[in-house]
């Protein structure tokens, strides 16, 4: 089965993706994964407005982090 990835959203070094499994052509099934320069691990979610959610919440943690500023601050991230 091929697997299709879409960027959804970037900020503050926070990716939000959309993760499509496909079968001749179709999507079978969709999930979202939320990735981070932080140390907390990748997260998956079947639903989109929970996947958002969780998004803006890390985007606000990651402009709270001191090293995730730095980056920014430096122009090493958008």
């Amino acid at each position: 089965m091929a697997t299709r990835k879409t960027l959804i959203r970037s900020r503050a070094g926070v990716r939000l993706q959309r993760i499509e499994h496909l079968a001749r052509q179709q999507v079978v099934q969709s999930s979202w994964r939320l990735s981070t320069l932080r140390q907390n691990q990748p997260r998956s979610f079947a639903d989109e407005t929970e996947a958002e959610d969780a998004f803006e919440m890390e985007v606000i943690a990651s402009l709270t982090d001191p090293i995730t500023m730095d980056m920014q601050r430096r122009g090493l991230i958008d």
